[in-house]
């Protein structure tokens, strides 16, 4: 339950496809309450937003401005926030703060959506919509941070902005591998950690190895060939296609001029970050696990930053 002896300045909001994380904060940024559901975007029924928003933020105090991040603000969301664009200066703090959009009238209190933001590269345009506010909770200024998960995001920080970024659907891809393809007779769960452990190396191991990026497509066929003959155990297969697939994002995406005084900077959760630490290590590149609540902290700084918290 919220500290009496912290008074509460603002809820903070991560919106994403598949949960729903809210946090109420005191004006130091620390978490004072926390819920979570699996109201996720994709989870609502028709015209779901109201009733969800309700109940993640049911008697917590009236007054109290909201700030939302993620795919809330998606074409998709309760409503459209327009994407930040890195151009040339890249993107900071102070621009998702003037950059919000006010939905106070859909929530019936003060409330905004922080913007995504969108970048372009040589192979054309890229977005993010909430990792922006992860970012900024990490506090980090320059070097790679990378963003596992279903749509992982490899982001490059200059003078504390986000100059660009690159994104990999390297666990959406994996997701549908595994259940809609030849594979998914062929994947089995692992027997234990140390099996687990063994196949996902051995998928570096087969990532490090490509020659070409188009070798990729058949090295997944290659798991199928592999177990009928007997040269890859049942329960190696499935932690062998995450280490292929996560080998062939960090080829692709990782900085050749990581140190151990410029690591690759982690924000997932627990599980995954470990596993992308050991991919990175296997790599040779050092990485840095950051620490937990990273979106309620970003939150906090750009209504910092908005004055939204009466402060700046």
């Amino acid at each position: 339950m919220p500290d009496a002896q912290a008074p509460a300045t603002l809820i903070a909001l991560d919106w994403g496809t598949s949960s729903l994380r809210a946090c109420l904060l005191d004006a130091a940024g620390a978490v004072l309450d926390r819920r979570e559901s699996a109201h996720g975007i994709r989870a609502l029924p028709e015209g779901g937003f109201p009733a969800a928003f309700a109940e993640a933020i049911q008697t917590w105090p009236e007054a109290l401005p909201v700030l939302m991040s993620g795919m809330v603000g998606a074409r998709s969301g309760w409503r459209e926030a327009p994407y930040a664009e890195t151009g040339p200066q890249g993107v900071g703090l102070a621009n998702l703060a003037a950059a919000l959009t006010d939905v106070s009238d859909l929530t019936g209190r003060p409330a905004w959506i922080v913007p995504g933001v969108s970048t372009r590269g040589p192979s054309g345009p890229d977005v993010m919509r909430g990792e922006e506010t992860q970012i900024v909770g990490a506090g980090a200024v320059e070097g790679t941070l990378a963003l596992p998960g279903t749509h992982s995001k490899w982001v490059e920080l200059r003078a504390g902005r986000i100059a660009g970024f690159r994104t990999s659907m390297t666990g959406e891809l994996y997701a549908a591998l595994s259940r809609h393809t030849i594979l998914a007779d062929t994947l089995a769960p692992p027997a234990d950690a140390a099996e687990d452990a063994a196949g996902f190396a051995e998928g570096l191991a087969a990532a490090r190895a490509l020659e070409t990026p188009g070798d990729l497509l058949g090295a997944f066929f290659s798991i199928r060939a592999r177990a009928l003959f007997s040269e890859l155990p049942p329960g190696r297969t499935g932690p062998f296609l995450s280490g292929l697939l996560i080998g062939a994002e960090i080829a692709a995406n990782a900085p050749r001029d990581a140190s151990p005084e410029a690591p690759v900077g982690l924000i997932a959760n627990e599980a995954l970050a470990a596993r992308y630490a050991a991919a990175l290590t296997a790599f040779g590149l050092p990485s840095r696990i950051l620490p937990p609540d990273i979106a309620a902290a970003g939150l906090h700084a750009v209504a910092r930053a908005a004055r939204l918290t009466g402060d700046a």
